[in-house]
């Protein structure tokens, strides 16, 4: 009840419904005191309600959110996460983000800061030396962590966010025009191999740009 009522009228409905309980009935108010302060405490709770609705119809656009683009980044939607179940939160945090994002059937890139050291290093420049994960980004803005991203999905905020980024099955590919294209199976997209050489290079099963796969050209 605490959520769904306002306070203000919550306690004037509970004064006057102690008054009335007076075991002296001379000392309870007459029924036009008691309709007069129930008619008030529903104008006062009416009033909340219509602005705590309106509160929800106002939509954010990413222009909302700071601008904060991870490398690559700038056309994507990009979680870090990190697959250590040492922290129990972070892990069950990031599992929560990563299956919300899946409900929603959005073709995004996970970047486990646990198994990729660059992904890591890239939260700690981006965030002046903290890795916390889970993080979520959005074409070069940043959303925020589990609890922001869940209080805007609860609130109908952000599935807007959205728009504009392919579904799984489908979005652009640079060698059929979006023909068809999905997330790379075998890595999500963030996979990093050790060369020959060395060196770090994609995951051969990805594109160019490391996450998108199209299984009619690859």
């Amino acid at each position: 009840m605490k959520d769904e009522i306002h306070l203000p009228s919550l306690e004037l409905f509970s004064a006057i419904a102690v008054q009335c309980l007076k075991r002296d009935h001379e000392k309870r108010p007459p029924i036009t005191d008691i309709v007069s302060a129930l008619e008030t405490c529903l104008k006062i709770q009416e009033a909340f309600e219509v602005k705590a609705r309106d509160a929800k119809l106002i939509q954010y656009t990413l222009v909302d959110f700071k601008e904060l683009c991870p490398p690559g980044g700038s056309n994507l939607v990009i979680l870090y996460t990190t697959s250590v179940k040492g922290i129990r939160k972070t892990s069950k945090d990031c599992s929560r983000v990563r299956s919300l994002l899946k409900s929603l059937k959005v073709l995004y890139q996970e970047r486990d800061i646990a198994m990729h050291s660059d992904f890591r290093d890239e939260l700690l420049q981006m965030f002046d030396k903290s890795a916390a994960v889970p993080r979520l980004f959005i074409k070069g803005r940043y959303i925020g962590g589990a609890e922001e991203v869940f209080r805007l999905h609860e609130n109908g905020k952000f599935r807007p966010l959205l728009d504009g980024i392919p579904n799984i099955a489908e979005g652009p590919c640079k060698r059929c025009a979006g023909a068809r294209s999905v997330v790379c199976g075998k890595c999500n997209g963030s996979n990093i191999l050790k060369s020959a050489q060395g060196g770090l290079t994609k995951c051969t099963e990805c594109n160019k740009n490391g996450l998108i796969k199209c299984p009619v050209c690859f």
